[in-house]
């Protein structure tokens, strides 16, 4: 096989696909796409892998891995949103709870130390009970 130009192939690729309305024939299809369409594809992913190989895709790497670092951190940010949103609907619920209970502060404690289970409940003293 013939050493190509992928340079030169995607610039004639380009061109015919620009002006490909004023050709007269048939378009020859590969898989239901225009084989233009899917020989660009190629030659961009062609493209891609010579700037890799020859260093200057280091670059585009560090990208791709910064983009995944930053979609990592953004899922872990929503999934403590979510949690922090349910967190808040429950003290809503619980609230509103120790306001129609008749012993609020003891109802409290438990609740909260349900939402919270790595607090310890309040002992008498520190919930103002001063016995």
């Amino acid at each position: 096989m013939t050493q190509r130009d992928w340079q030169k192939d995607m610039d004639d690729v380009q061109g015919y696909l620009k002006n490909k309305h004023l050709v007269h024939h048939i378009e020859q299809t590969l898989r239901g796409e225009p084989v233009a369409v899917v020989l660009q594809y190629w030659l961009q992913e062609a493209k891609e892998l010579q700037e890799i190989v020859s260093g200057r895709g280091r670059e585009l790497l560090r990208h791709r891995d910064l983009l995944k670092g930053l979609n990592d951190e953004l899922t872990a940010t929503e999934v403590r949103a979510d949690a922090a949103e349910a967190r808040e609907q429950q003290l809503k619920e619980a609230a509103q709870k120790v306001v129609d209970h008749t012993e609020p502060i003891t109802y409290l404690s438990a609740m909260l130390s349900t939402l919270y289970p790595d607090t310890p409940a309040p002992n008498g003293e520190e919930r103002g009970n001063h016995e």
